[in-house]
């Protein structure tokens, strides 16, 4: 019989320790085992919840962030989503940085935690690096004000804090993990991971994945794509050398269809980042072969991504 858990004060103390769920359909024979954190177990659907949690709490630790401070953030969405939780529970002001770029379900959702959401247009509404740009003059302007914390998720070293726990509970939950892939944006869950599997000696191959639309790591160029929360086109200051092996580009169509595949055949329903994850982690549980564990993450709920083409 499985025991419910405790009853808790609040939906911040329910963020993390997500199911860990072992692949049947989807792996080849012939191949390592690979498990998926579910992360889309995360209140706001997310595994952003566990990066927005550590960075206002950090910032609250220091002093950065005091009563009656407004936060501040840009965002493809699902961070802000999160942002907007954890704010909304806190009582801080909550001002995002967003665009049509990205799903509707996320604008809508910080929205409904009570942010106040700012667009800013994209080109055409793919992910560029010229968008980063403006969403980077952007937020400086509104960092100027001394009420204003800007949580500065691409360097904010609480996030690494934050998804150490992904880390920490691969290792308490299957012993061994002999590979992990994770699609990169901040890169803050990969390196966050990584680290904590090095703390615990765990010796993991660790491969940092990117969409081959925008292939900045593996050749130095950013591009326009439709994979969101990943490939900003430039290097992540997080992602410095040691914390990870290698990093791979995958085809985005691919990653988008094996999306899908994952929904009707492993009943994993979620974006295509996951998809991107999960070819990844096929490619290595191959590499690997039987006896060995590929671990990776659900990113998100495919519920954000029901108003787009990902599943039509």
């Amino acid at each position: 019989m499985i025991s419910s858990p405790a009853i808790v004060d609040s939906v911040l103390r329910t963020i993390g320790r997500t199911p860990l769920v072992r692949l049947q359909r989807l792996v080849p024979s012939g191949s390592a085992d690979v498990v998926v954190k579910l992360e889309y177990f995360n209140p706001t659907g997310s595994y952003k919840d566990r990066m927005a949690l550590a960075m206002i709490e950090g910032g609250e630790r220091r002093g950065a962030l005091r009563p009656g401070m407004r936060v501040v953030e840009y965002t493809g969405g699902s961070t802000g989503s999160s942002l907007a939780m954890v704010c909304a529970m806190k009582g801080y002001h909550f001002r995002p940085l967003s665009s049509d770029a990205f799903a509707v379900e996320k604008l809508d959702t910080m929205r409904a935690f009570g942010a106040d959401l700012e667009i800013v247009p994209s080109d055409g509404g793919k992910v560029t690096p010229a968008l980063f740009d403006r969403f980077k003059a952007r937020i400086a302007e509104l960092a100027k004000d001394p009420n204003t914390f800007w949580t500065n998720q691409f360097n904010n070293a609480d996030a690494l804090e934050g998804y150490a726990g992904i880390g920490r509970e691969l290792v308490e939950q299957i012993g061994r993990v002999d590979g992990f892939v994770g699609a990169v944006g901040t890169a803050g869950m990969l390196v966050g991971v990584s680290t904590a599997l090095k703390e615990a000696r765990a010796a993991a191959r660790i491969i940092a994945l990117e969409p081959s639309t925008s292939p900045f790591l593996t050749t130095g160029r950013g591009g326009p794509h439709r994979v969101e929360g990943t490939a900003a086109g430039f290097r992540p200051p997080h992602l410095v050398e040691g914390t990870y092996d290698e990093a791979r580009a995958i085809d985005e169509n691919e990653g988008r269809a094996m999306a899908r595949r994952a929904a009707k055949e492993e009943g994993i329903f979620a974006g295509t980042s996951t998809g991107l994850n999960l070819v990844g982690a096929l490619q290595l549980a191959r590499e690997l072969g039987p006896g060995k564990v590929v671990a990776t993450v659900a990113v998100d709920t495919g519920l954000k991504y029901l108003a787009g083409d990902l599943y039509k």
